[in-house]
């Protein structure tokens, strides 16, 4: 089903929720050397400087055909998002699914990513396996932390079909109404939505944005046992240039 426009309102410490999201996780996925891992590193890590003047997007060899930022933009953002992409079938049949957009709530990543690009690659994965009713639950618990917002902000589809970003949830002035430029397939094609980069039409404060280590959201191959309006779990990073 076709989700109405959406975004958590909460407050909460991103390190906190990420910690206690993660942890208490190992009774929905199954635990993996690479789930256990990640937890450890986040408990490890000293998420104290957000600063993001020295990162620099790093793309697995496949996926570097995605063009470079422009050179006179500088990296404003890092989120991590968490959403559905929704589809359409008109009837049960061979054909293939229609994209109708997408929705997302972004959660600031900027201290992370400062800290351990690599680490945040590998989150998005178990973002997508965590369900939406979950995350808020644990939202609603980490809330309790601190005052500082971890939400960035959300990301849809507009009425006429345009990709829009709004970070004023999180206190800025900057959202973007953007377009796809380029489109690379994800390391696993089958299962998670390509990389992107988009570039603005209309906003402020952000003029290019990519999404990349995508994990889930890819649409069945055709209709069939299909019809109407449903949606699919994805969770990806969001790299905002301004």
């Amino acid at each position: 089903m076709y989700l109405a426009h959406f975004h958590i309102h909460l407050q909460f410490s991103l390190p906190f929720l990420l910690t206690i999201v993660l942890t208490t996780a190992t009774d929905i996925l199954t635990t993996t050397s690479v789930f256990t891992t990640t937890i450890s590193t986040l408990q490890d890590l000293d998420l104290t400087s957000c600063s993001l003047n020295h990162t620099t997007l790093t793309l697995s060899s496949n996926q570097t055909a995605l063009p470079s930022p422009s050179s006179n933009l500088t990296l404003q953002y890092v989120a991590l998002g968490r959403g559905i992409q929704n589809y359409t079938c008109l009837s049960s049949s061979p054909a293939k699914p229609t994209s109708v957009g997408a929705l997302a709530t972004l959660f600031d990543a900027s201290c992370l990513v400062s800290s351990d690009q690599r680490l945040l690659h590998r989150i998005p994965p178990l973002l997508q396996d965590i369900p939406l009713e979950t995350l808020d639950f644990f939202a609603s618990v980490a809330s309790l932390a601190g005052p500082d917002s971890a939400i960035l902000g959300e990301h849809y589809f507009t009425a006429s079909g345009v990709p829009f970003f709004d970070l004023r949830l999180g206190g800025n002035d900057d959202w973007v109404a953007a377009k796809k430029v380029a489109s690379v397939g994800s390391p696993a094609a089958s299962m998670d939505v390509p990389w992107l980069k988009l570039v603005g039409v209309e906003g402020m404060g952000i003029s290019e944005v990519y999404r990349v280590y995508t994990a889930g959201g890819m649409n069945p191959a055709t209709c069939e046992g299909m019809k109407g309006e449903f949606s699919v779990d994805y969770a990806a990073e969001y790299w905002f240039y301004g």
